[in-house]
């Protein structure tokens, strides 16, 4: 699974498609379309970029500044969340930094790097893990933006995915800097996922996690072990070591014994015997993330199955949508039991719209098409993915300029036309959470990734 498809430069990917090249360095931004891949739609995209950055930025900026120690405010205060910062979002923000570079970035990255380093090293269990999320609204006894998500939400659960997600960051901050502190929290994190999820039961791989009051997770999910094995390949770089090839090779090997060869796709995982397929429910996130993290065209057609299965369209039409007027928007939606509408039996706090477009699994099909966009020019699918992420991208920013207006972080209003939503409308996730259309960093931070082509499960970000 691990087969790297031949990687040609953009420059002549450009010219093979017919499109002009622009001169390089156009933009500001370092994986930008100042290579002509992304033609006309060049000024659009570098436009939205520029508003996501002030967006992250101000979120960042919401309780703290310069160089004090804090994590970010993941949704504005219209989730209900609080000032919660979960911790997968944190590692999609440093990646955002990270990709472009630029002026201010790589300082902003680290901060929240040093930000997860101090959270792990005053983790009340002291063993390199890390917790679902913070509080960042307020500092704690050393002055830092990082408090343990206590009281209504007791976010104190530590998930294999999160900590994968942490670990890469990390890896790429070390990447980046050379600063043997992040290599150091990885290295931790590395090791807590292999001491509490490592299995042999059934096809290997990593179980869930722990919950918030530390009982093990026994399930076991394809995209937590999509997750370890990128992260895992990132150590084995960084230090050197086959220990963690080998534990990388582990959880590769799960991910590949969940491949549905008839459908063209991955499933999400097993039931908590860790034996057992879990075939109730089909997700986004782990086709793509399958593609972007081992490159491997074998298994490609996964992003068919993604683009054909789970594209949808909300209107205000659309039963329970959110949209007004003369809005529409079209995209992934989580997963497929998204789209299906209401029993009489189901009820939530509000009504999910079953056409709901997920705004970050959106960004996450934009990645992988793009990163697939980079084959040798005879391969027939690379103008119909430039053209499916253009299109995905175009509704991205149809999103980001007209939804989630007037929303607020810290009580403090958030400039109209900036952030992304997590969803168009309320989404039922079918694994018992939902999305709603207020504005994420998550959302926010992998449209930017994707837009400038670049791949959170490869060192550096580059899929080529």
């Amino acid at each position: 699974m691990t087969d790297v498809i031949s990687r040609r430069n953009l420059f002549g990917m450009a010219s093979a498609l017919g499109l002009a090249s622009l001169p390089a360095r156009a933009s500001q931004y370092s994986y930008t379309p100042d290579l002509g891949i992304f033609g006309k739609n060049t000024p659009d995209i570098t436009a939205a970029l520029d508003a996501a950055y002030s967006f992250l930025d101000t979120m960042m900026d919401a309780y703290a500044q310069g160089s004090t120690l804090r994590l970010v405010q993941s949704y504005s205060d219209q989730q209900g969340l609080e000032s919660s910062a979960f911790t997968y979002d944190q590692a999609v923000v440093i990646g955002a930094y990270l990709v472009r570079s630029e002026s201010g970035d790589v300082t902003r990255a680290e901060v929240l790097g040093n930000g997860l380093l101090y959270a792990q090293q005053t983790n009340s269990y002291n063993d390199g893990r890390l917790f679902q999320a913070y509080f960042v609204n307020a500092p704690d006894a050393h002055g830092a933006y990082i408090q343990p998500a206590g009281a209504p939400f007791y976010f104190y659960g530590s998930s294999v995915g999160d900590m994968a997600w942490a670990g890469m960051a990390l890896c790429q901050l070390y990447h980046k800097t050379k600063n043997s502190n992040y290599l150091t929290g990885a290295t931790r994190l590395g090791n807590w996922i292999y001491t509490n999820a490592y299995s042999t039961v059934g096809a290997g791989g990593y179980t869930g996690g722990v919950d918030a009051s530390n009982n093990k997770i026994t399930y076991k999910s394809t995209e937590h072990n999509i997750d370890t094995y990128a992260f895992f390949t990132m150590l084995a770089a960084e230090t050197g070591s086959s220990v963690w090839t080998t534990r990388a090779k582990w959880a590769a090997n799960f991910v590949a014994s969940m491949w549905n060869s008839t459908g063209g796709f991955f499933w999400t995982g097993t039931g908590n015997d860790g034996v057992t397929i879990n075939t109730s429910n089909i997700p986004e996130d782990v086709q793509t993330w399958s593609y972007l993290a081992f490159l491997n065209n074998a298994y490609a057609a996964s992003l068919q199955w993604v683009t054909t299965n789970l594209m949808t369209i909300d209107t205000p039409q659309t039963i329970n949508s959110k949209l007004t007027g003369n809005i529409r928007i079209l995209g992934e939606t989580y997963a497929s039991l998204s789209l299906r509408e209401l029993t009489p039996s189901e009820s939530y706090d509000q009504p999910p719209d079953p056409n709901a477009v997920w705004l970050e699994g959106t960004a996450h099909t934009v990645a992988a098409l793009l990163a697939r966009s980079v084959p040798p020019a005879t391969d027939p699918t690379v103008s119909t993915d430039l053209a499916t992420a253009l299109l995905l991208l175009d509704n991205i920013r149809i999103a980001q300029k007209d939804l989630g207006v007037g929303q607020t972080v810290g009580g403090t209003p958030i400039p109209d036309g900036e952030g992304i939503v997590a969803s168009s409308s309320v989404l039922n996730g079918g694994f018992g959470s939902s999305y709603y259309p207020n504005l994420h960093i998550g959302a926010t931070g992998w449209s930017a990734i994707a837009a400038q082509l670049g791949n959170p499960f490869r060192l550096g970000y580059r899929s080529f």
